[in-house]
């Protein structure tokens, strides 16, 4: 439970219980119990139970023998229903990304309540950009992050597309229309960055917001060890919001003054794959796996 009183969901995963070992070997298992959980957090659209990705990132936690909690955030799916004191409209058609702390940070509480001695949070896409930006401007109470393939969401990078910048104009004219006729949840069919169905606020807050949740302007303020992975294509081949982005991070990491971001943080990119890393999972979990040992 939230501290505004939403309701989430998820699954605890322990080693102990060999709830999805089906692909880890016996070497990979050991038997004594885990001091270590990591949070699994979905993007967007998404839910802690319809992504072999997540699914798989829970088992690269048990092979390093730790736990996992695979969750959800009230933007899960296309759209829910809060039953908190005020009904509210939930989902990734309404949801704002400032209020992603409130349900980071309510399922941290639940994670340490279980007496781990140690929390780590592994977020994909639009989920690595709200667990990153919680981390830069809340408190959030863990020891490790893994920021797997985040987009840029930053207004005027998404106006130099050289073929959707008009698109993404009519975009967010059509979005603000309907917030100045008083009808923020008014929804719309939107085409990009990504093809989806969204509510005027929400794409304003998401996409119009100027480089609020850009994590180039705030990535050096979070405090934590964090990895930033991105796929391959993506960074090479991708949109303009992921294209070369693990270089624009490493110029922002060697920049800082005193070489303390450099220090805490790491971009590293697997070779071959793309944003939901099909066909390299096992070079994904590797990789995982090198970082937290």
């Amino acid at each position: 439970m939230t501290d505004d009183r939403i309701k989430l969901h998820g699954f605890l995963v322990q080693r102990s219980l060999n709830h999805i070992e089906d692909d880890c070997s016996a070497t990979d298992i050991q038997s004594q119990p885990s001091s270590c959980l990591w949070i699994i957090v979905h993007g967007v659209n998404g839910n802690f139970y319809g992504s072999t990705l997540l699914t798989d990132l829970a088992r690269t936690a048990l092979a390093a023998n730790h736990d996992a909690l695979l969750v959800n955030t009230r933007g899960h799916d296309l759209a829910t229903f809060g039953s908190a004191e005020f009904p509210a409209r939930l989902g990734a058609m309404y949801e704002s990304l400032g209020d992603a702390y409130r349900d980071l940070q309510a399922w941290t509480a639940f994670a340490h309540s279980l007496n781990y001695s140690q929390v780590g949070i592994i977020a994909h896409s639009l989920g690595a950009v709200k667990t990153t930006y919680v981390a830069a401007h809340h408190s959030l109470n863990v020891q490790r992050i893994v920021a797997l393939s985040p987009p840029r969401l930053n207004t005027e990078l998404l106006l130099t597309d050289p073929e959707k910048q008009k698109l993404f104009k009519k975009h967010l004219e059509l979005a603000g229309h309907w917030c100045e006729q008083g009808e923020p949840h008014h929804i719309i069919r939107v085409r990009f960055p990504m093809a989806n169905w969204v509510s005027a606020s929400t794409y304003i807050d998401r996409y119009g917001n100027g480089n609020k949740y850009d994590y180039l302007a705030w990535a050096t303020k979070i405090q934590i060890p964090t990895l930033w992975m991105f796929g391959e294509i993506e960074v090479t081949k991708g949109s303009v919001n992921f294209k070369h982005a693990d270089q624009a991070l490493e110029e922002q990491f060697q920049a800082t003054f005193d070489g303390k971001s450099k220090r805490l943080h790491r971009t590293m990119v697997i070779p071959e794959a793309d944003h939901s890393y099909n066909a390299t999972r096992n070079a994904l979990s590797q990789s995982l796996l090198s970082w937290i040992h």
